[in-house]
């Protein structure tokens, strides 16, 4: 797997890259899963909050042109998470004043972006999609990127552009399926 400096991380993230992505959580994802858990949370929770970290991230990407992180990536993310984690205990009426932090982290004094529809959209799209076989996430990436479906073949070593378009077709109604069988989706549909 690669390394990858702060510029190729944003840049990922900005373009949606499942490489990065998939990076990311590898790296980053335990440091976060550690904090909640010690805070009275669940692996869900972790999840969830890590995910919505890197909806953030991306949101303000596509809101600034130049974006400047005086930080490492690690701390970054932390702290978004972090906060939203410490708002999440507030609202559950979480009294213990200890917070358990094993990780350097930034002072947020704004919300950093509010949740809305299209973040939680975007987030039940990645939870299921990082859940998809492997062979899936790259055929539907390439989709997005108007690889044409012969070319996908030969990329992903696939005897046929008929095997990649029915396997596409599986992949998007599973992934389909998943997200609409998650009790979340009910919730967008109703506001």
């Amino acid at each position: 797997m690669s390394v990858y400096t702060v510029e190729e991380l944003i840049e990922g993230i900005r373009l949606q890259d499942n490489a990065v992505l998939q990076y990311i959580y590898k790296e980053y994802y335990p440091t976060v899963y550690h904090f909640i858990l010690s805070n009275s949370g669940t692996p869900d929770d972790a999840k969830d909050i890590f995910q919505e970290s890197i909806i953030i991230i991306y949101r303000k990407l596509k809101e600034e042109n130049h974006f400047f992180l005086n930080s490492s990536f690690k701390t970054f993310i932390y702290s978004i998470a972090r906060h939203l984690w410490l708002k999440n205990l507030r609202n559950q009426k979480y009294e213990d004043k200890k917070i358990a932090d094993q990780q350097k982290f930034i002072e947020l004094k704004e919300e950093p972006f509010k949740i809305e529809n299209e973040d939680l959209r975007m987030r039940l799209y990645q939870k299921y999609f990082m859940k998809l076989p492997e062979d899936c996430q790259k055929i539907l990436s390439l989709t997005v990127k108007d690889v044409p479906q012969k070319e996908i073949a030969r990329i992903l070593g696939f005897k046929s552009e008929n095997y990649v378009k029915k396997r596409k077709h599986f992949c998007k109604e599973f992934l389909v399926r998943k997200i609409k069988e998650d009790p979340l989706y009910n919730d967008l549909l109703d506001e």
